[in-house]
């Protein structure tokens, strides 16, 4: 019997055989280690693989995610709708069939991909990461949940699971493969447990937790040179472009300290960056150390033609704008800096103790963050 065929057979008795089999613990370490907690924002979207009738799903939702679930099995995906009907008329749920190594999602199209107790019935575990990574936005987590190695048979011939679980090793370098950064595969603290048909025989099989995420400058130029970055050094020389006599601007400083850490020479750096200093030429726009640090994250990962993916850039501008309203509160130059460098008054009030030095850790604060995304530290 194929795995395909054994879930559509258990689909109605799934939830109980489940509890039996792990506890909801696996999936509270899955969410920690993805860096998920409550009210996370349904603005962030996580793909939920082998979903089943939602085990992992339930706790994407009650963390304020959309979520797409997708699982080869029609019966078990009946099970899911019927019990989250509430989200998928809200659009906070989309539930999808499909198989791993050829998921229904575009690439670069979610946050974060979980896979709980699937790569054992996958035929392709290699695959399978490899296409989870694709669907995955730079910057994005998968968490992968699954069993150690083990000896128990009657778990592929009476549970028809395709492998006897996965030594550590092999799953690391599948992610590492797979073009994700900081993998890892450690423990989960929890054990699978299982019993024959026959009641002669019970599995109690330890349960790994691997996990990755996705480069932010996975796609780029040949000329940039990311590993070149030093945050602490970048930061520095922002600092010191604006801080001389005479000084750069603000957007030209994280521009310019960027694009020299990049080992980007360009005659339209910094000069591009002009205009959006002083809060976009003084009208109140946005702080100029955000909108230079947007500008460098295009130098490094923008579209050269209208086939390049837009998510590349996307994604990481969004963590930026994160970032900088985590740090500095708003983006506007005047909520930031504390004057309206449009008037005559602000412009004046504006110097070494007042609004520049704040804007002096700004810009060094916004141009490290740069290096750092940039490099994936």
């Amino acid at each position: 019997m194929s795995s395909k065929a054994y879930f559509a057979q258990v689909a109605g008795q799934w939830d109980e055989l489940r509890a039996g089999f792990f506890p909801e613990a696996v999936r509270e370490k899955a969410l920690e280690l993805a860096g998920i907690g409550l009210g996370a924002g349904a603005a962030k979207i996580a793909a939920d693989l082998g979903a089943g009738t939602g085990f992992v799903t339930q706790a994407l939702l009650g963390a304020g995610l959309t979520v797409f679930a997708v699982d080869q099995s029609p019966p078990m995906l009946a099970q899911l709708r019927a019990t989250f009907a509430a989200e998928a008329r809200t659009g906070r749920l989309h539930a999808l069939e499909g198989t791993a190594e050829a998921l229904p999602l575009p690439s670069a199209s979610v946050d974060y991909v979980f896979a709980n107790m699937f790569l054992h019935h996958v035929d392709d575990p290699a695959r399978a990461l490899a296409e989870m990574a694709r669907i995955l936005r730079p910057g994005g987590r998968l968490v992968v949940t699954d069993l150690d190695l083990h000896a128990h048979d009657f778990l592929l011939t009476e549970h028809h699971d395709r492998w006897p679980g996965f030594r550590r090793a092999d799953v690391q370098a599948w992610l590492v493969a797979a073009g994700l950064a900081d993998a890892a595969v450690d423990c989960c603290g929890e054990r699978c447990c299982a019993d024959s048909c026959s009641g002669s025989h019970r599995a109690e099989i330890s349960i790994f937790a691997a996990s990755g995420r996705k480069p932010v400058a996975a796609s780029r130029p040949a000329v940039i040179r990311p590993e070149a970055l030093e945050p602490l050094a970048v930061g520095a020389r922002a600092r010191e472009l604006f801080g001389a006599q005479p000084a750069l601007l603000c957007a030209e400083s994280v521009l310019l300290a960027v694009a020299e850490g990049l080992g980007a020479d360009s005659p339209l750096v910094p000069r591009l960056a002009t205009g959006f200093c002083s809060g976009l030429s003084r009208t109140d726009g946005p702080c100029g150390a955000f909108s230079g640090g947007v500008m460098a994250l295009g130098l490094a990962l923008g579209r050269d033609s209208a086939a390049g993916d837009l998510d590349e850039t996307y994604a990481p501008v969004q963590e930026f704008r994160d970032f900088f309203l985590s740090r500095f509160g708003d983006l506007a130059c005047t909520k930031v800096c504390g004057f309206h460098l449009g008037t005559d008054e602000g412009r004046k009030n504006f110097g070494p103790g007042g609004g520049k030095a704040r804007c002096l850790d700004v810009v060094e604060q916004a141009a490290a963050q740069i290096a750092r995304m940039l490099r994936g530290a």
